[in-house]
């Protein structure tokens, strides 16, 4: 992509929300790279350079801009290999170019082309700055151990570390911390940006109806405890003020025992509260449709709720078959006080009065019995029947991206339908398109918006919801979550 001088100037000069993340401007004169929206005082143009990327512009020796911060600007819509590829670096900052096109299926050169021609940089100048970028914010943000911060943003040594970050910033890891102004704290803090509209309220109502004790709390933030491997630890997810719809992103408060996994809570984090889609074009899709006009219009910025882990989702959507939301929690409350690890009592004086269990493991439950418990007995058998598929098979809930398939390999199991796969597709996998049709609350909602040729509308078939569901691909999974909404807040299903 080449990017038009002209364009770039008036868009800078007007400050042009439409531009904002699309490209960068750097100023020769103080060093200082912004984003096009900058409040600052607008610079002359024979001192502006337009970068593609905050990564280029960082490359080029400009330092990020204090007031409008653009390392937080949001990402430009860019093609699906390079997306894929960008999710990759934020997991594993440690891998090399090779690697990269190894899981991208694709040659070494395709994806320099890639990245040059979207980004400005080559892969590997871009993975580099990238680092750097994460290191300083790290470093800035946190009272993490230097040579922890080396490991988390994917350097290979602390010596290359310290070069790179002295080389960039002109100061040694020690002293760019030092001159943060912000406080410290025992544990990392981390802003997460998004793009457009975030219902902040709507999206911890629907997890505050849904929270298992012990393992998760929603006051006016979301709170939980968290394993990965053998990291195990607590975080926060709130915002600064709760009633700001648009505020571009979230506060992630982090204590874990190994920050060397931080890549990975950041991705699962995410993908929970939905940070990467385009509301904009998924709101302008449905909104063409009249089931959803004015369920979009009440609800702005309503987006996809995930799950932080998908063997610990699975159990809850299988426990919420055919039963109310409320019910299905305190089946998922009975399974984790009975087989959950319990925090560390050195780490409890540190998590917040509430938090004392980790959800069990599908390792944990592969010989767990759930007599007692108020389970039924069929519901019991499929709870075993699952964990031991999961068990068997975890590169499926790592490697699927299509609903179809995914549906269709679930549905084999004993006790598992439609409706449970969709769920899990939707929730648990946050793919796009997924649709439980066979949704007590979604069959009352499209019955209560057909016309009636009598008193009393019958309800509507799975099979002509989904006949009906067609038109709104490929954003199922979200007309889900409206359709749900227009029954707020007596909605009872799960």
């Amino acid at each position: 992509m080449v990017l038009d001088s002209s364009i770039c100037m008036q868009a800078r000069l007007s400050r042009d929300l439409r531009f904002d993340g699309k490209f960068f401007t750097a100023v020769l004169t103080t060093g200082i790279y912004c984003r096009p929206t900058c409040p600052a005082g607008p610079a002359k143009e024979e001192n502006v350079r337009y970068y593609q990327s905050a990564a280029q512009a960082e490359f080029n020796g400009y330092q990020p801009c204090k007031r409008c911060k653009p390392e937080l600007s949001p990402e430009q819509k860019l093609p699906s290999h390079l997306s894929q590829a960008l999710n990759l670096i934020t997991i594993s900052p440690q891998l090399s170019v090779h690697e990269l096109a190894l899981q991208l299926q694709l040659s070494e050169r395709q994806v320099q082309r890639l990245f040059k021609e979207n980004l400005g940089l080559n892969p590997n100048e871009f993975i580099n700055q990238k680092r750097q970028i994460s290191a300083r914010n790290l470093l800035l943000t946190s009272s993490i151990a230097i040579a922890d911060v080396a490991i988390i943003s994917g350097f290979g040594s602390t010596r290359s570390f310290n070069e790179h970050i002295k080389k960039q910033y002109k100061l040694t890891p020690s002293q760019l911390r030092k001159s943060a102004k912000s406080e410290k704290h025992n544990h990392l803090r981390l802003k997460l940006k998004y793009q457009g509209m975030l219902n902040w309220p709507l999206m911890l109502d629907f997890f505050r109806a849904r929270v298992i004790p012990g393992v998760e709390l929603v006051t006016n933030s979301y709170q939980r405890t968290i394993t990965i491997d053998n990291c195990h630890g607590w975080i926060k997810v709130s915002k600064d003020d709760n009633n700001v719809v648009n505020d571009e992103y979230l506060n992630l408060d982090v204590m874990v025992n190994d920050y060397s996994q931080l890549p990975q809570i950041i991705s699962r984090v995410r993908k929970m509260f939905d940070l990467d889609c385009n509301l904009a074009v998924i709101t302008e899709h449905l909104g063409q449709h009249k089931e959803f006009q004015q369920v979009i219009v009440n609800n702005q910025g309503l987006r996809l709720p995930g799950c932080w882990d998908i063997f610990e989702f699975s159990i809850r959507a299988i426990l919420g078959q055919q039963i109310s939301v409320k019910a299905a929690t305190t089946l998922a409350g009975r399974i984790a006080k009975k087989y959950a690890e319990k925090v560390e009592t050195e780490s409890m004086q540190r998590l917040p009065a509430g938090l004392e269990l980790y959800f069990p493991s599908a390792q944990t439950l592969i010989n767990a019995n759930f007599t007692e418990l108020g389970i039924t007995d069929t519901r019991q058998q499929t709870l075993r029947t699952w964990i031991e598929f999961f068990n068997r098979n975890q590169t499926l809930f790592r490697t699927s991206h299509n609903t179809e398939s995914f549906e269709k390999t679930l549905c084999e199991l004993k006790g598992i339908g439609p409706w449970t796969a969709n769920y899990m597709a939707m929730r648990g996998l946050s793919l796009p398109d997924a649709f439980p049709a066979a949704d007590l609350g979604i069959i009352k909602a499209l019955t209560n918006k057909a016309p009636a040729t009598t008193a009393t509308a019958k309800p509507l078939t799975a099979k002509q919801i989904l006949a009906m569901a067609e038109q709104w691909r490929p954003w199922r999974s979200y007309a889900a979550i409206y359709l749900w909404q227009t029954l707020a807040p007596q909605n009872n299903n799960e």
